[in-house]
């Protein structure tokens, strides 16, 4: 008989320090991704009463792995905290739990990896960034291959490994910056696999045209038969580099355009939109935000609204 670890939930939150119940911590070092020819770290992360309970839970799919639970892997020095604001969700009885599966960024060709597998598209340079010296790099139009290797590699192994509920109503995306682009790509592409998205700081600049072309040609007929909810916030002082000016106000205006677009695209798309006043492009903000997402798409009572 299996004797379950009672793990003893922190008092406080503190973004720099690892709390999680590493005992509940799986990871997969080479997982192979042949949509893309790669392999990567995977991390999943476990329910409280996973060992105690036959039951089945919902699944969250979330992107930059190594940030969303360990401090001492992000450059900021502070992670998420996914699995502390998880377990102390599911300790106060609103949530019964769920399975995160976070998956690691690319490390090829420095952050310019990453945004190649974060976006189905090629980056589309904004006027207010034709100066900066990384528009001038090719990058982006992997996104649509890393999204087929979730849905058509990662899930099945972890629904086959793991006790899940496989259903597109249980199995939730999720990231910030373009992990939030790539996140609401997947959402409003494949709703038949994933009914929720959280889309935290997203970074729009990268290729609006693409994105809100997206969003307009989605049928509203379609989305009837596929009812989506998401989870959208931004900071104020958001910005990818602080030597330049211009990208606070293109991450602000460019999420306010796209949540109103979304919360006018049709009844069966339920958006909420909040607007984090000084709230900065970092884990410790995505952080401090991440139990606004877990109530709104995880427990009962949380409707759609907007503050702007």
């Amino acid at each position: 008989m299996t004797t379950a670890h009672r793990f003893a939930l922190p008092t406080s939150f503190d973004p720099r320090i690892k709390q999680y119940d590493p005992t509940r911590m799986v990871i997969l070092p080479h997982f192979a991704m042949p949509q893309l020819n790669k392999t990567r770290t995977v991390r999943i992360y476990l329910p409280a009463d996973y060992a105690e309970e036959a039951r089945h839970y919902p699944v969250i799919y979330m992107h930059d792995g190594q940030n969303v639970f360990e401090p001492h892997l992000c450059i900021s020095g502070m992670s998420w905290q996914a699995g502390e604001h998880l377990d102390a969700l599911q300790q106060q009885n609103d949530f019964s739990g769920a399975i995160l599966v976070a998956v690691d960024c690319s490390s090829d060709r420095e952050q310019f990896g990453r945004r190649d597998e974060y976006s189905p598209w090629p980056y589309e340079p904004q006027p207010a960034l034709a100066n900066w010296s990384e528009s001038a790099i090719a990058q982006g139009g992997e996104g649509n291959a890393y999204c087929r290797f979730l849905i058509d590699t990662l899930k099945p192994y972890i629904d086959q490994h793991y006790r899940t509920l496989p259903d597109r109503e249980h199995t939730t995306i999720a990231g910030s910056s373009m992990g939030g682009f790539i996140s609401l790509y997947a959402l409003l592409t494949y709703p038949e696999t994933f009914s929720q998205a959280g889309v935290f700081s997203p970074a729009f600049w990268f290729a609006e045209t693409a994105m809100k072309t997206l969003i307009a040609a989605t049928s509203r007929d379609f989305l009837m038969d596929w009812p989506v909810k998401i989870y959208m916030d931004i900071g104020t002082n958001e910005s990818s580099d602080p030597s330049n000016p211009a990208f606070p106000a293109l991450y602000y205006d460019l999420a306010v355009d796209i949540a109103d677009q979304l919360q006018q695209l049709s009844p069966a798309v339920n958006c909420r939109f909040d607007v984090d006043h000084e709230g900065i492009h970092s884990e410790s903000a995505w952080a401090a935000r991440f139990p606004a997402f877990l109530q709104y798409c995880f427990t009962n009572g949380h409707t759609c609204f907007a503050t702007k």
